[in-house]
């Protein structure tokens, strides 16, 4: 409050790029941002699942490359919206999406020609441009396998990108679907990053994509946990 009893609004990305917390905690509600609408804010309390239930979460979700049929735009909505609750480097919040479906043969012509001179770096990459040179016929490739839509983040970090992916699959596996982090696709990216943005003329210029993600409805369904070692770790 100033002097005058009013409300004092900062307007300025240096004093506030809009983390939250003193909406989060300030004891009685006065504190809102501006363009937040009421409904956007709820109240929190206790979490209604413990550890274990998210550890069975995570021993549960599993990498799906079998499809039955494409998620509805509603589907993705649902997934990409999980995302926006991720942690953030420097909370930056500057995380953008692209969803391939119609125009998935142009994407995939178009990074099998990024990939086309890089051939002799990996025999997967030369496999991938062969498999789209000869049409992308046959589901059964090692690059998408039956999964004909792609969900790609686009952001400042890579560690930004990649939280908000991991967070996608996760609302994914709750939802029933489910799919896999593309390692080849990504590698475009990594090759010839501006022709690569070239596909996606919307996306924030000062963004790169560091996540490819493709997700359908699975075929398969998986009937038990396997087992996983433990991580190496030092204490220091």
């Amino acid at each position: 409050m100033n002097d005058s009893k009013k409300a004092v609004e900062v307007d300025s990305p240096y004093y506030c790029f809009k983390c939250g917390h003193c909406t989060s905690v300030c004891p009685v509600g006065a504190i809102t941002l501006k363009g937040t609408e009421e409904g956007d804010i709820a109240q929190a309390g206790a979490l209604a699942f413990g550890k274990d239930d998210l550890m069975a979460l995570y021993r549960q979700r599993r990498s799906q490359r079998w499809f039955d049929c494409p998620c509805t735009k509603e589907e993705i909505q649902a997934m990409i919206s999980s995302a926006k609750y991720a942690p953030m480097a420097e909370n930056s919040r500057k995380v953008e999406f692209a969803v391939i479906d119609k125009k998935f043969g142009d994407f995939m012509k178009e990074s099998a020609d990024i990939l086309r001179t890089h051939i002799g770096e990996h025999p997967r990459i030369k496999q991938f441009v062969d498999y789209v040179d000869g049409g992308m016929e046959g589901k059964n490739n090692p690059f998408t396998w039956e999964g004909r839509q792609l969900i790609i983040a686009f952001a400042r970090f890579p560690i930004d990108a990649i939280i908000a992916m991991e967070q996608i699959d996760l609302m994914a596996c709750t939802m029933g679907l489910g799919g896999f982090h593309s390692r080849w696709l990504l590698q475009a990216s990594e090759n010839d990053p501006e022709r690569f943005m070239s596909f996606f003329p919307e996306i924030d210029k000062e963004l790169n994509a560091f996540a490819v993600y493709v997700i359908g409805h699975p075929r398969v369904r998986y009937r038990r946990t396997d087992l996983r070692d433990d991580h190496k770790v030092i204490w220091d």
